[in-house]
């Protein structure tokens, strides 16, 4: 399911290309297992192959999204859906899927959250 990335990746450029505040966006299975990771760069929006790169951003996700779920559940029995951090130089939204686990970050008051889940949901339809 998750071989091939190119039905994902012009998604994800339509996302680069119409909110120039989005800095990074990664893809995880919900096993912790990356799919993609792209960023933008100087020369525009390439993807990072760096293994141990990727693998920290996955375990990122991971440790936010069990983290999360285990204050949620313990205060109401539900599932985590959305993580959103605001820093002060960077904003972070990890928006949790049944297949697929998306992060994206972006510059301050880059509406992370939305771009989130709004991907989650586009990414949901196509698998």
């Amino acid at each position: 399911m998750y071989d091939s990335t190119e039905g994902f990746r012009s998604v994800l450029n339509e996302v680069f290309e119409q909110n120039s505040q989005v800095l990074m966006i990664s893809l995880t299975t919900p096993e912790g297992l990356p799919i993609v990771l792209l960023s933008r760069g100087e020369s525009g929006i390439e993807e990072i192959t760096d293994g141990s790169i990727t693998n920290r951003y996955a375990a990122l996700v991971g440790a936010s999204t069990s983290l999360g779920d285990r204050t949620l559940s313990t205060l109401s029995q539900e599932k985590v859906r959305l993580i959103h951090v605001q820093g002060e130089s960077r904003d972070i939204a990890i928006s949790i899927a049944e297949k697929v686990i998306t992060l994206v970050i972006t510059e301050p008051s880059g509406s992370a959250n939305l771009l989130a889940e709004k991907l989650t949901n586009s990414l949901k339809v196509q698998m």
